[in-house]
């Protein structure tokens, strides 16, 4: 079982809708919504590719988890514009063949799941390829500068009356990556969930140089999703890219 297929389950949970992802996107596409098309890369449980549906967006999730995505298709009802799609992320340019999008997105950490830079290289070339001349990637990873080079070994407790959701971080320097361990606490049945997976700890230059290779030319870097100025102890690393 994969590690997000075992926390689908509690994963809305875990990770509530964000009125900013939605305020990020609109400052950073110009109306009218409705003649427009985004694709959400890792769209998880669908909340944010309906909500750009609701908004008039032509909004497309693709999510390589397939628990994930039968959970985003009982959220749809009778709306039109939101799709889902089992898709690697990997394969976008073969699957989306001609630049049709004005916004591809990339939220929650998802770009370092890829195995390390060649993959993370060749996804942003491919989100170029897909993009229209004037479309614009946004990006949102953690701020791993200040995860590495201050050794944070936990990210911030994740509670509620459902659930408690711990996250920690081991650096293996040798191979340059990090081994992520949660542990999910189900409050109710008292049912523990513990998963680990290894993350790629892309740093900003790392990225960058990868933005720039794919043909990307105006790269904007902040603190959060409410364009704030990124800071060296910033956790959230949000990136407008066109």
């Amino acid at each position: 079982m994969s590690f997000y297929e075992e926390i689908a389950e509690f994963y809305d949970f875990i990770f509530p809708f964000n009125n900013a992802h939605i305020n990020f996107v609109k400052s950073s596409i110009e109306e009218p919504y409705m003649a427009k098309k985004i694709l959400d890369a890792g769209c998880g449980t669908g909340d944010l590719v309906i909500a750009l549906a609701d908004m008039g967006f032509h909004a497309i999730g693709i999510d390589d988890d397939a628990m994930m995505l039968h959970k985003a298709g009982e959220k749809v009802k009778n709306e039109t514009r939101s799709e889902f799609t089992r898709l690697d992320m990997r394969e976008i340019k073969r699957y989306f063949a001609a630049p049709d999008f004005d916004a591809v997105l990339c939220f929650g950490n998802t770009l370092v799941h890829l195995s390390g830079l060649p993959e993370i290289e060749s996804f942003c070339k491919q989100v170029r390829a897909v993009l229209k001349d004037k479309g614009r990637f946004l990006l949102q990873i953690l701020n791993y500068d200040h995860i590495l080079d201050h050794n944070i070994r936990k990210l911030p407790l994740i509670e509620n009356n459902i659930i408690v959701f711990e996250r920690y971080y081991k650096y293996d320097d040798i191979n340059n990556l990090i081994e992520f361990r949660t542990v999910l606490t189900v409050k109710e049945s008292k049912k523990i969930i513990e998963n680990t997976i290894l993350l790629y700890p892309l740093r900003k230059q790392e990225l960058n140089k990868a933005l720039k290779k794919a043909g990307f030319t105006r790269v904007l870097y902040y603190g959060d999703f409410d364009k704030r100025e990124l800071k060296e102890d910033s956790l959230p690393l949000v990136v407008e890219a066109s």
